[in-house]
């Protein structure tokens, strides 16, 4: 079995190499639209630190890999949450200077990494031998990434642990600090203990809510605030802000999309019949001119049914429209090429090449890589023994004498990203041919060993073009929000709201605001944290406007309607309150029968015309009857005389009535409780590390480009 498929059989293990490149070249063809379209690298920031494109895509696929039936949404979201939490337990690190080192990296590999559950790397005691890990690191570097694909994930595998585990280790050490002391008791793993082996025997009656006569499920508000006006001190008010929000979407008019469809066929025409392809896209598109040529399959799928009515160069595709979005294309150039090519090289590197094996500079390399380039072409046969004695890829060139395998013609620019290219893929070159070409790893002379598989490569020009509203009908619409905004100064919340629905704006009705929140629920633009400050200003009062305007634009008039200085809303209260009151109701009225007639449980079964459960054996430590948590009769039962029939005790569900026929316990004599102590101290850090997340978060600024 290989090394990768040893670490696949481990399912956690993180797997980030899979290519983004060809990814929407399977999907539906309107997403070429998105294809042709310059995307960000950036796609969110943490208290003004970016969170990058590739390792949130690199965290989606991971948990996409390990959780193939969870929605791509869910997926995102906790890929995001991730990342998040990654970034702020780092940040809060670094501010106490905690640091991770050599030492630490090393033990992290020895104990955490993916390669400590490899046998490979393990010695006759399941340990990681380092000696073993080194050794093999040593042999990788010095192998080419295109070798193998097997290789090129290996080496993707090493590159992802080098750069996660500094951060996995500084994040231990935060939450090492911040747990040291924190702490369970024996005492309390002793209780702890004692409370899963207890149980009682008891015979119950359960009578639900919904059976209760209807006038003991009914608060009036006069209750609720006699029973506040003597318990106020216990209610304060939350401070909070009231908004609501009328949008003014920024939409080309219908003059701009003429002007547009006028424009487009003007480009078109003169795209047509230019021979300045590549000048014509750089000067118009809002995608640059790609140079490239791609294999049929490589294609996006519109191109690829393209190309089977339409394979002559100059061959014109659009102008196409969706949403507001024009591309046009020209076939701009074919060539026929070799699809595989075996080759072998002799590698020269200097010290700003990656993995390289020497302090030679790189002039000094392109010197010594042109003296043997110029050798082999006056005498090719020479080339032998030259990979042996010049290669600076020594393990290539001593197990296959420079052979790199057949290269396939799509994989070239992974493989060797060019910068100063030697087009082995070309008809032109014949067996044997020598090219000289740079790359990141250094220079190489390669040699043309074999060639098959002619297949027609092809060139796009292509145009990609947004409608977007003119200033003059930019100015338009700011002309109608800052009169909507003068007829609706002194309005009140709902007629604000009412003349907005009249015009047909979108609408977004009274939102609760807290100022430690981030984002606004419905909301979500990158404005958010801006409004929510605006709304706490201390000069702010009730019926204030503003208007926003968003990157891509459009317009948010926000209206203040309610500023709730600090303390419980009454919403809340009565949340609160009113079960509490229906529990006292009913316990009295409850109470007063079973005491006015000395009712023992059999009377009470016939009373409420229920079934007896008889026998039933109730653990402390769990709480559960009949599959429901219902602590109070649990410690009842645990509480009272045995024999004795309970009061009425109201539960989670209803109204119970209990009496305990027999207890016992289940204890062992131990005489140490460390993994009662070891269980215990796992929850109570995951809970107080959970609650410090949630606290950290709230507290940091974060954006969110996603959508953007």
């Amino acid at each position: 079995m290989s090394f990768l498929e040893k670490i696949r059989k481990n399912t956690w293990l993180v797997l980030f190499f899979i290519s983004i490149s060809l990814l929407f070249f399977v999907l539906d063809p309107n997403i070429l639209m998105k294809f042709f379209t310059e995307n960000s690298t950036t796609i969110g920031k943490v208290n003004g630190e970016n969170i990058f494109l590739k390792e949130y895509f690199d965290r989606f696929q991971f948990l996409k890999r390990f959780r193939e039936d969870d929605p791509d949404h869910y997926l995102k979201n906790d890929a995001w949450k991730l990342l998040i939490h990654e970034k702020v337990l780092n940040q809060q690190a670094r501010k106490l200077g905690i640091q991770s080192t050599k030492e630490d990296f090393w033990k992290a590999i020895e104990k955490q990494s993916i390669y400590s559950k490899i046998i490979d790397f393990q010695n006759e005691k399941g340990k990681m031998n380092m000696d073993k890990f080194r050794l093999y690191l040593k042999n990788l570097e010095k192998i080419p990434s295109n070798l193998t694909p097997q290789i090129e994930a290996e080496k993707n595998i090493w590159s992802y642990e080098k750069n996660s585990i500094p951060k996995k280790i500084i994040s231990k050490k935060y939450v090492e600090m911040l747990m040291y002391g924190l702490n369970t008791s024996f005492i309390e793993a002793l209780l702890n203990y004692k409370d899963k082996n207890s149980f009682s025997i008891v015979d119950y009656i359960f009578v639900p809510y919904s059976e209760i006569k209807k006038e003991y499920n009914i608060i009036k508000s006069h209750e609720i605030y006699d029973f506040l006006k003597k318990n106020k001190f216990f209610y304060k008010k939350e401070n909070l802000r009231n908004l609501s929000f009328v949008f003014f979407r920024s939409y080309p008019s219908l003059d701009d999309e003429k002007n547009m469809n006028f424009e487009i066929k003007k480009l078109f025409n003169k795209f047509k019949f230019s021979n300045h392809n590549s000048i014509i896209v750089s000067n118009q598109s809002e995608k640059p001119f790609d140079s490239n040529f791609y294999l049929k399959k490589n294609l996006p799928i519109v191109f690829q049914h393209f190309v089977e009515k339409n394979n002559q160069v100059g061959s014109m595709f659009g102008p196409v429209k969706e949403n507001n979005t024009y591309i046009m294309a020209k076939l701009s150039g074919k060539k026929m090429v070799y699809n595989s090519v075996l080759c072998s090289h002799i590698l020269i590197s200097h010290k700003e090449s990656i993995r390289f094996f020497n302090n030679r500079t790189k002039k000094k390399a392109e010197k010594i890589a042109k003296m043997i380039y110029d050798i082999l072409v006056k005498n090719p046969k020479q080339f032998n023994s030259l990979v042996m004695k010049k290669s600076d890829d020594v393990i290539n060139a001593k197990k296959n004498k420079g052979n790199l395998g057949w290269i396939q013609y799509e994989e070239k620019s992974e493989v060797f990203k060019e910068k100063k290219s030697f087009d082995f893929f070309s008809l032109k070159n014949k067996k044997g041919t020598i090219g000289l070409t740079e790359t990141e790893f250094g220079y190489h002379i390669i040699r043309i060993d074999e060639m098959k598989d002619i297949k027609p490569a092809y060139q796009f020009s292509i145009i990609i073009k947004t409608l977007i509203p003119s200033k003059q009908t930019e100015d338009l619409l700011y002309q109608k929000i800052v009169q909507f905004m003068k007829e609706n100064e002194n309005s009140s919340l709902n007629t604000f709201i009412n003349n907005a629905r009249k015009k047909r704006y979108e609408t977004i009705f009274l939102r609760e605001i807290k100022n430690h929140k981030w984002n606004i629920h419905d909301l979500n633009t990158e404005l958010d944290k801006e409004i929510i400050n605006w709304s706490y200003e201390k000069n702010r009062k009730e019926g204030d406007i503003k208007i926003f305007q968003t990157f891509n634009k459009d317009y948010i008039m926000v209206f203040l309607s309610k500023i709730q200085k600090e303390g419980y809303p009454i919403e809340e209260i009565k949340n609160h309150i009113i079960p509490f009151l229906i529990n006292k109701k009913i316990n009295r009225y409850l109470s007063n029968i079973i005491k006015s007639k000395h009712m023992n449980l059999e009377k009470i079964a016939d009373f409420f015309s229920k079934k007896i459960n008889r026998s039933y054996k109730i653990n402390f430590y769990q709480s559960m009857i009949d599959n429901y948590k219902e602590p109070k009769v649990v410690g009842y039962a645990f509480s009272s005389k045995l024999y004795e029939t309970s009061k009425p005790i109201l539960g989670e569900r209803g109204i119970f009535f209990v009496r305990p026929l027999k207890r016992f316990n289940t204890y062992k004599k131990l005489s140490y409780f460390s993994s009662e102590i070891e269980s215990l101290n796992a929850n109570l850090r995951k809970n107080i590390l959970e609650k410090i997340g949630d606290v950290l978060i709230e507290k940091s600024n974060i954006k969110d480009y996603r959508k953007n």
